[in-house]
């Protein structure tokens, strides 16, 4: 038999594992992505003779936030995970 290999989660399901996973239990929580912003030069052509400018976008991590109001789309860490 083989092992899954891959495991997708949405942004409410990172959200609540990261929930319990620190113990909180309460506040409106939302997934944000920390994010670097650097530029360079990418080959424009197959055979790399010139090259272009180009912004770059790195994931570097992920957090929840709290929030102070209920938001669309936070997660209640009381409802998702009680005492």
């Amino acid at each position: 038999m083989t092992e899954n290999q891959q495991f997708d989660y949405s942004n409410q399901e990172l959200v609540s594992l990261i929930l319990k996973q620190n113990k909180i239990h309460e506040g409106h929580w939302v997934l944000a992505a920390k994010l670097t912003f650097s530029a360079m030069n990418i080959a424009s052509l197959p055979d790399g003779s010139d090259a272009s400018p180009a912004g770059v976008v790195a994931l570097t991590g992920i957090r929840i936030e709290r929030v102070a109001e209920p938001q669309p789309f936070s997660l209640n860490a009381a409802v998702l995970n009680p005492k």
